[in-house]
């Protein structure tokens, strides 16, 4: 009786259109993703429908990181002079130096992650609009197929 049940419950299952994730879940992948792209110096674009392509550059990244640590000094939290040890480690010293001063700089014994979380906050704004439009273009690609 299970087996017949579970094969029933498999056929209609099957017949299920794909799961679409939610928009929150869409949005933080997203996020995750663009970020990562803009750590790693490349650009993110995307497109809606009848609208321009859109583009936050690792350029215009590297300006928000700018301002963020321009405030941690600012605002004292760069205790050991980190700025001037991270240039001195990048040309005389040692990369773990260098990294070492970069996670002092960002608050965070992670830089790597404190770097993706600084992209996220610079990125939510594009969110729902980014996610928008990969909806759309896969919608696109749907109906070109068919």
């Amino acid at each position: 009786m299970n087996a017949a049940l579970n094969i029933c419950q498999e056929r209609f299952d099957a017949l299920l259109p794909p799961e679409v994730p939610d928009d929150s879940e869409a949005e933080r992948e997203w996020l995750e993703h663009a970020a990562e792209q803009l750590v790693c110096g490349a650009d993110v674009s995307w497109k809606r429908r009848y609208s321009k392509a859109f583009t936050v550059t690792a350029d215009q990244f590297a300006t928000y990181l700018q301002g963020h640590l321009n405030q941690r000094q600012i605002d004292d939290l760069d205790e050991r002079d980190s700025f001037a040890r991270l240039v001195l480690a990048a040309v005389v010293g040692s990369q773990s130096e260098a990294y070492g001063h970069a996670g002092d700089l960002l608050g965070s014994e992670r830089p790597v992650q404190a770097l993706e979380q600084i992209a996220i906050d610079m990125l939510r704004p594009y969110a729902t609009e980014a996610v928008a439009a990969e909806r759309e273009a896969q919608e696109d690609d749907v109906d070109g197929d068919l």
